[in-house]
């Protein structure tokens, strides 16, 4: 806070009178009574000190700004006190403040008078002194010591900060990493007779069954995983987000138009069964393969089934919503994983199996059609060469075939016939077309999807028999 200088007349006075009369324990009150004692108290004090030596009284610029400077403060700090509720000291504060002002008025007046009536410093050195020390002894009491209900508001506030926080980072929409989404220990997912051999393990501690050769394996492998059974509780009771875009092989984003997309799903472990196949049906599982939704629904069912005689078979009675523990809970996700993506398997063989069929077939009418057309072409029905009679007027024989004029006559007609048979051969080689397009029958497409079936069972080490197809029949095969 800048003072100012005191005036120029008090300069030789000022500070002898007052460092000869100072007394550091005389310190003065200041009164509660906001009637106007304090400036009765002060003037009797200044009547009293006329008989003593003469002082200059501060000057009114000292008392004007140490009043706005401890009303601002008292203010701002009478402020935070008023919105915690406490009435009763905020009351109080007004109070004091009230009369402080009252005593400052009353030495404002008081130095007035004494500094500049007729010229004369009749004032009393000490009471100056006192005053001043009473206002910074009342200073320092007011802001230096904090009161139990200032402390009991600023607590208050900051919860209320906390809080306010919390809720509004319950509003917005959490979003983390796929890494971050992913869990990183498994031992809780499998059974501890698995987890004993290092030998079933791979290096991320999972078994080496839940690594297969199929198709999109990795992807819904992820998606799996992804299935939760409890909300973490840095999510604050919401599913986030999972943010994903693939690098490419310098470590810059991709910019594909597609991606496969992430999402977490909540199913806890004592779910009823309806929930568990509900939320295995709408997952996005697979959603590549565009498996209909009957063969999921089947699929879905027929794994908590199975998996329901298991665990009914462990606990010896029958529950109505079973209690999963977690390696029982994993098993059914893994369970349904692998049906459908054995599925998907088969149907993407299914079409590629189809369509070099189809190649094969193709040929095989094409070479037919083309050997049937060969065989309408036939050779006119003529004597070897070495058998015609040579032209030469000496032959014998031509001069006898000449004369004979029905024997002319025949020739004629059979070679009018043997044109006939030519042209009719010609048409029917012609109207024989070479196919371009085949289609397969139902019992041709029903042996390729059992073949293809077979073909993944056998290649996953599974003991699962193919549709429509016999467990002898197709050993013979």
């Amino acid at each position: 806070m800048f003072v100012s200088p005191p005036p120029t007349v008090s300069q030789q006075q000022l500070l002898p009178n007052v460092l000869t009369r100072r007394k550091s324990n005389d310190l003065a009150t200041i009164p509660e009574n906001p009637s106007g004692g304090s400036q009765d108290s002060l003037l009797s004090n200044v009547g009293s000190g006329n008989t003593k030596k003469e002082f200059v009284n501060a000057p009114p610029e000292f008392a004007n700004r140490a009043r706005d400077e401890i009303k601002k403060r008292l203010l701002q700090k009478r402020g935070g006190a008023g919105s915690s509720g406490n009435s009763g000291n905020h009351g109080s504060g007004v109070r004091s403040m009230h009369s402080f002002r009252n005593h400052g008025s009353s030495a404002v007046s008081s130095s007035q008078s004494s500094v500049y009536s007729g010229n004369t410093y009749n004032s009393d050195a000490a009471s100056v002194v006192t005053g001043m020390t009473a206002s910074s002894a009342a200073q320092s009491s007011i802001f230096s010591v904090p009161s139990f209900n200032t402390v009991s508001t600023q607590l208050t506030e900051s919860s209320s900060v906390i809080d306010a926080y919390d809720a509004k980072q319950q509003q917005q929409p959490l979003t983390i990493t796929l890494e971050q989404a992913l869990p990183t220990i498994f031992y809780d997912m499998y059974s501890p007779e698995i987890l004993m051999n290092p030998q079933n393990l791979m290096s991320n501690g999972r078994p080496k069954f839940t690594k297969r050769e199929l198709l999109d394996w990795d992807v819904n492998d992820i998606r799996s995983l992804l299935i939760i059974e409890s909300l973490r509780p840095e999510w604050h009771g919401q599913l986030p987000t999972i943010a994903f875009q693939p690098l490419q092989a310098d470590g810059s984003m991709e910019q594909e138009p597609y991606f496969p997309q992430f999402r977490f799903q909540l199913l806890p472990l004592n779910s009823p069964d309806e929930v568990i196949i509900s939320t295995l049906v709408s997952s996005d599982l697979y959603i590549e393969a565009n498996l209909d939704y009957e063969f999921k629904l089947t699929s879905a069912q027929y794994t908590v089934n199975s998996a329901r005689r298991r665990h009914e078979e462990h606990i010896g009675y029958h529950e109505p919503v079973m209690h999963l523990s977690k390696p029982e809970w994993r098993n059914i996700i893994e369970n349904y994983l692998l049906n459908i993506a054995v599925e998907a398997q088969c149907r993407f063989d299914f079409k590629k199996a189809c369509s070099e069929y189809k190649k094969w077939k193709l040929e095989q009418l094409r070479q037919q059609a083309i050997q049937q057309k060969q065989s309408f072409v036939k050779k006119p029905n003529m004597p070897p060469p070495s058998t015609i009679p040579k032209k030469s007027k000496n032959s014998l024989l031509r001069r006898a075939l000449l004369r004979n004029s029905q024997l002319k006559i025949e020739e004629q007609h059979e070679l009018e016939l043997q044109q006939q048979q030519q042209q009719m051969q010609q048409q029917q080689a012609n109207a024989v077309e070479i196919p371009t397009k085949v289609s397969l029958t139902k019992e041709e497409k029903s042996m390729v999807w059992s073949h293809c079936q077979l073909h993944v069972y056998q290649r996953l080490g599974l003991d699962w028999t193919p549709d429509n197809v016999s467990a002898n029949k197709v050993a013979t095969d």
